[in-house]
């Protein structure tokens, strides 16, 4: 089967009182977009046109699939005129043409992929995929005769009392064979309440010329629930945490208060781990087996190995945690953070581009970044890798069984070599060689009967 699909991506949604574009509002820390592209791209097919327009290099953005083309609707005069704007991207192809929107985020590839094959089964002209539901309120009403037949789609603010009643509902999805689809855009006009050219009527115009037309209803209806403001944003970001975590926790995954943990669907989690309230986990993350997380902590596109602590309110991005790791609370992790099998991060400590080693202990009030610890490392409390000197950044080498005192400042470039020390409240800028002990502070001067002046209440008052 020879499939193109068009995704409708240009709107800028005006009932979402927003600046950004509405299809790149996130729904589990993700564009709507990307949802609806990694359903369709879920189809393998041969072309996938993207009609843009507000904020259309924003959009660009979401994906760099190859398979992808870009068109733009500089006026958005309604969705017949959107699809048309594919026409030249599209004018050599020849076959079935899939047409959705993209603020449809709850779309899957397995209904899209039904909805399609029934289209080639029934040999049909135009499908449409349908839902019913028990609140129509907002969508286009599909008509049928009494022996079922599609007769057309009236939009809601063009039906009547009676109409407004039918509680099928027209998603905005459509499967189109090619040659119809282009010559029946060319035949839409803007006669109706709204001005505009709707994609819908190409219904009425494949049933005035006897087509082959079918109405699919899809199984769930939340997969084809469009966004339109943040209500229905809200709604549907609801929908697919459930579903994300109903998933999780018959995969084996504890989540002690479901309704309050935000996972994304993308993200995979290993048995036996719980996961605590109030915790995010988005983009590619990957949880092991037997990890506890949260509560209250933010992980982003982070791998955990098994066996992982991460204690209350952590913030954790693009980082790698091996096995049997301790993280918190209160730490932050930041991008390229990579934390071997048994060490511990703990807590009101930053780790910024930086590996610790196997066994080594960041335990609290400590910042280090851009640095490579060994093996067996102790870094003591309010420690610091300086390494920015306000123009490069410089790394910071701590060889295996190092003890680093409390309060010290290690200025990079610098090496401390394997089983040194550095005393406590030392500002280390020289290299450390190994097994030494490192001292840079100044010495220590005491001043014996030394009193504090004091300030003399009233003596000298009104003066």
């Amino acid at each position: 089967m020879s499939l193109a699909v068009i995704i409708l991506a240009a709107g800028m949604g005006k009932r979402m009182k927003s600046d950004i574009p509405k299809v790149l509002h996130p729904v589990l820390g993700r564009a709507m977009l990307s949802y609806v592209l990694d359903a369709v791209l879920n189809l393998s097919p041969n072309r996938v046109v993207v009609v843009v327009g507000h904020g259309a290099e924003d959009v660009k953005k979401v994906s760099n699939s190859k398979k992808l083309t870009y068109v733009t609707q500089s006026k958005q005069l309604g969705t017949g005129h959107a699809a048309n704007c594919a026409m030249e991207a599209l004018k050599s192809f020849k076959g079935d043409i899939l047409i959705l929107n993209g603020d449809f985020p709850l779309i899957t590839g397995a209904s899209l992929k039904k909805f399609v094959n029934n289209h080639e089964k029934k040999k049909g002209d135009i499908s449409i995929l349908t839902a019913l539901v028990e609140e129509p309120y907002g969508y286009g009403r599909i008509k049928r005769d009494q022996k079922g037949k599609v007769l057309g789609i009236v939009e809601e603010k063009d039906a009547t009392r009676e109409e407004r009643y039918i509680n099928e509902i027209n998603s905005g999805t459509y499967c189109v064979k090619s040659s119809f689809l282009w010559s029946a855009l060319n035949k839409v006009n803007t006669k109706n309440k709204q001005k505009e050219y709707y994609l819908t009527d190409i219904v009425a115009i494949a049933h005035r010329d006897g087509l082959n037309i079918n109405g699919v209803a899809v199984s769930d209806s939340d997969e084809v629930m469009g966004v339109n403001d943040r209500l229905d944003l809200s709604y549907v970001e609801s929908a697919l945490k459930w579903k994300t975590n109903e998933k999780l926790m018959r995969s084996g995954v504890t989540l002690v208060d479901p309704e309050n943990t935000y996972i994304a669907p993308q993200v995979k989690v290993g048995r036996d781990t719980t996961i605590y309230p109030n915790t995010h986990i988005y983009g590619n993350s990957q949880i092991g087996r037997n990890c506890i997380i949260g509560p209250s902590s933010w992980i982003e596109d982070s791998k955990f190995g098994n066996g992982v602590t991460i204690k209350s309110s952590c913030c954790i991005t693009s980082a790698i945690i091996k096995n049997d790791v301790t993280i918190g609370p209160f730490a932050h992790l930041r991008p390229d953070a990579e934390i071997m099998d048994g060490a511990k991060i703990g807590n009101f400590v930053e780790i910024k581009k930086s590996k610790i080693g196997r066994g080594s202990k960041v335990p609290h009030l400590s910042y280090v970044g851009d640095a490579t610890l060994g093996r067996n490392v102790n870094i003591g409390a309010g420690t610091i890798t300086c390494n920015y000197d306000g123009v490069d950044k410089h790394r910071t080498l701590i060889e295996d069984n190092v003890f680093i005192g409390s309060d010290t400042m290690l200025v990079a470039p610098i090496k401390v070599g394997k089983g040194a020390t550095t005393g406590a409240g030392s500002t280390i800028s020289k290299d450390v060689p190994s097994g030494s002990l490192a001292i840079g502070r100044a010495r220590q001067t005491n001043i014996n009967d030394w009193k504090r002046k004091t300030k003399e209440k009233g003596r000298n008052k009104g003066k």
